[in-house]
């Protein structure tokens, strides 16, 4: 629906019951009558009012303090407006759902308040009002937060506000991390705000590694770049793995940062080499059997790892003879179309098992890694990184409850060029955006969050 930007304004001077007061230019464009009644509409507060013009030729719309009021009308500024069916929409209204609030004026969400700052500030070009919350800040009654918004004061400083404002027309979900995200409470704000208020959420929710896997694995869009992979393996689901790839990886279903992987390795004359951290340092060990293994890690009488799966080991491409893979960070435009916004080479530490950073992983170029690993070929295999990327996300969104706006994706190009995905991720970090090279990209991505929330508004 077609928005264009205009300023509200509160009235100061007494106005006729229940009315708002638009400039002429505005009762133009939108072909307003005078005293007609239409419906006005912020976040997921409506009312009806009357609509009285003023003599005015500038975009402008004012509100009396008492329908300011029971509109929740944070604030007042430039928004956007539209105006459809005698409908005026307002805002948008978009909204960062998370927990951890800490009661903080300066870092109301700790470390995390940095994060959501970016995401406010780089919203502001496009005028909504955008602020961030817990489920303990709604007020379901009467349909308001009481959120911190990130604002210019009086001294032109920006700092953190609470204020009280709308249910959002979408929610950007930031929960972070699966404990979290079973709170009674989270869950109980997740399915009010879709099926009572019906705001949209996206990024609803952390992946499990095995639905993903059997959602893309025979998908005609992705199979060829998925590695086999089996959930609660048995040791003899190990050992036919093992023959057939000689190495393989076995992650915790719920994982993340790399933590718990251990790398399996079948050595030609006998014997498996078993690789993974504990605590701060990168174990390698020798096992004369994969029964030894298992019960030195996982007790003497466990025959399944249910927690667990085995996934196909890739030879990866070696910078410097360190393995090497590629985080691509992705996001939906304010078409809804999936774009790439930045790629990132991991290279692991010595002896690690995974390119984490937290074992000792570091952060390259992935255009001059690409550049010495594929000399002359490294444009080609950027884009083969980017179309695979693309078409795990197309391929994943019509397959997920749920609209999916941002992805971040763990891809490996091995020694013979082909492409797989080792993970995707619906909360990605944004650690790839340290680099000097992909800081501009951070702000962009910072900037998608607001391009797609427009989208799902229906404000473009």
């Amino acid at each position: 629906m077609k928005s264009i930007t205009c300023k509200i304004h509160p009235l100061t001077s007494p106005a006729p019951a229940q009315a708002v007061l638009l400039t002429q230019t505005l009762m133009r464009e939108w072909e307003c009558q005078q005293g007609q009644s239409i419906k006005v509409t912020v976040g997921n507060k409506t009312l009806i009012a009357r609509v009285i013009g003023v003599r005015r030729q500038d975009r402008a719309i004012f509100f009396p303090r008492s329908i300011a009021r029971q509109l929740a009308i944070p604030y007042f500024k430039e928004v956007r407006a539209s105006f459809h069916q005698k409908e005026l929409r307002l805002g948008p209204v978009f909204a960062i759902l998370t927990t951890g609030y800490t009661a903080s004026s300066s870092a109301p969400f700790g470390l995390r308040s940095n994060l959501f700052r970016s995401f406010l500030l780089a919203a502001h070009e496009d005028k909504p009002f955008f602020y961030v919350f817990t489920p303990e800040m709604v007020d379901w009654t009467h349909r308001v937060t009481s959120g911190w918004f990130y604002i210019r004061s009086s001294n032109g400083k920006f700092r953190w506000v609470r204020l009280t404002a709308p249910l959002p027309d979408v929610v950007y979900e930031r929960v972070p991390n699966r404990k979290a995200e079973s709170l009674p409470q989270v869950q109980e704000c997740r399915s009010r705000l879709k099926n009572i208020v019906r705001t949209k959420i996206f990024n609803q929710g952390f992946f499990n590694k095995w639905s993903i896997h059997e959602l893309l694995y025979n998908h005609p869009l992705t199979s060829g770049h998925i590695p086999e992979t089996f959930p609660s393996p048995t040791m003899e689901t190990i050992r036919n793995m093992l023959d057939r790839h000689q190495m393989v990886y076995l992650k915790p279903s719920a994982g993340s940062l790399g933590l718990g992987i251990f790398r399996i390795t079948r050595h030609p004359r006998g014997g498996y080499f078993c690789r993974f951290r504990d605590g701060d340092r990168n174990i390698l060990r020798r096992f004369h059997s994969l029964e030894t293994m298992f019960h030195h890690h996982f007790g003497h009488r466990l025959t399944r790892i249910p927690r667990y799966l085995v996934q196909q080991g890739i030879r990866l491409a070696k910078y410097r003879g360190r393995p090497v893979d590629f985080r691509v960070h992705m996001h939906k435009d304010m078409r809804g179309h999936w774009k790439v916004v930045g790629i990132g080479a991991k290279v692991a530490g010595v002896g690690s098992v995974t390119t984490h950073g937290r074992t000792g992983g570091s952060l390259l170029s992935a255009q001059e890694l690409l550049q010495n690993i594929f000399p002359g070929e490294e444009k080609d295999m950027e884009e083969r990184i980017g179309d695979a990327a693309t078409r795990i996300a197309v391929a994943l969104e019509g397959e997920i409850q749920g609209p999916l706006g941002e992805l971040g994706l763990d891809i490996g190009v091995d020694r013979h060029r082909k492409v797989w995905l080792f993970e995707v991720n619906s909360k990605p970090g944004r650690h790839i955006f340290l680099h000097p090279s992909l800081r501009h990209a951070g702000k962009q991505s910072a900037r998608y969050i607001t391009e797609y929330s427009l989208n799902l508004a229906q404000f473009v």
